[in-house]
C-alpha cells in the first residue's frame, strides 16, 4: 500500500542539511599583568662610543657591544621577555639611525643576553620571573656597517619596547 507520508520523510532526509554536533572548549587565565620599569631604566641613553671610521670599513662589520639592561618590578609569575621596535634601517633587522645623524650606511644592532643577534619586531628571549616579581633582562647593542666605507658622523636611534608576558 502506498504512504504518502513515508515517501514525503524519505524525501525529507535527501533534502535536509546535515548537522554534526562540534563541542569547543575555551580556556584561558587571567593575570594581573603589571611589569613595572625601574625608574633608572625609563628614558635609558646607551651610550655606543666614539669609534674610528676604520672599526667599520666593511659591510658587517661591527663595533664592541655594549651592554645595558632593563630592570622589571612588579611582574605576574611566569617570564617575560622583550620586544623592539623602531625603523629598520634599509630592509634589514637592524635599528636605523634616525634622519638627524651624520653617519651613513651604518645601523644599530640589538643582541640578547647571549650575545645572539635580536632582530626588531622579535620577541627575546623568555626570562623567568623570581619569587618577588622581579627580573633582569641583559641586551647589548652596536654599530654595524651596511655597506663598504661607511660615511662617518654623529649616530643616533631611538626604539621602543614591547613587555611580553608569558
Amino acid at each position: 500500500m502506498f504512504n504518502p507520508f513515508r515517501h514525503l520523510m524519505l524525501l525529507a532526509g535527501w533534502f535536509s542539511p546535515v548537522f554534526a554536533e562540534i563541542n569547543i572548549e575555551l580556556r584561558a587565565t587571567v593575570v594581573n599583568v603589571g611589569c613595572t620599569l625601574l625608574s633608572d631604566d625609563s628614558n635609558k641613553t646607551v651610550d655606543l662610543g666614539r669609534w674610528p671610521a676604520s672599526q667599520l670599513r666593511m659591510a658587517g662589520s661591527t663595533t664592541p657591544a655594549v651592554p645595558f639592561s632593563l630592570r622589571l618590578k612588579g611582574c605576574p609569575p611566569g617570564s617575560v621577555s622583550v620586544t623592539f621596535s623602531g625603523k629598520s634601517a634599509g630592509g634589514t633587522t637592524y635599528l636605523a639611525l634616525s634622519d638627524s645623524a651624520m653617519a651613513q650606511d651604518v645601523a644599530i644592532q640589538l643582541r640578547q643576553g647571549d650575545r645572539s643577534p635580536l632582530a626588531l619586531e622579535t620577541a627575546s628571549k623568555a626570562i623567568t620571573v623570581d619569587g618577588s616579581g622581579n627580573t633582569l633582562l641583559q641586551f647589548y647593542a652596536n654599530f654595524i656597517a651596511l655597506a663598504d666605507n661607511p660615511s662617518p658622523g654623529i649616530a643616533k636611534s631611538d626604539a621602543t619596547f614591547t613587555i611580553n608576558y608569558y
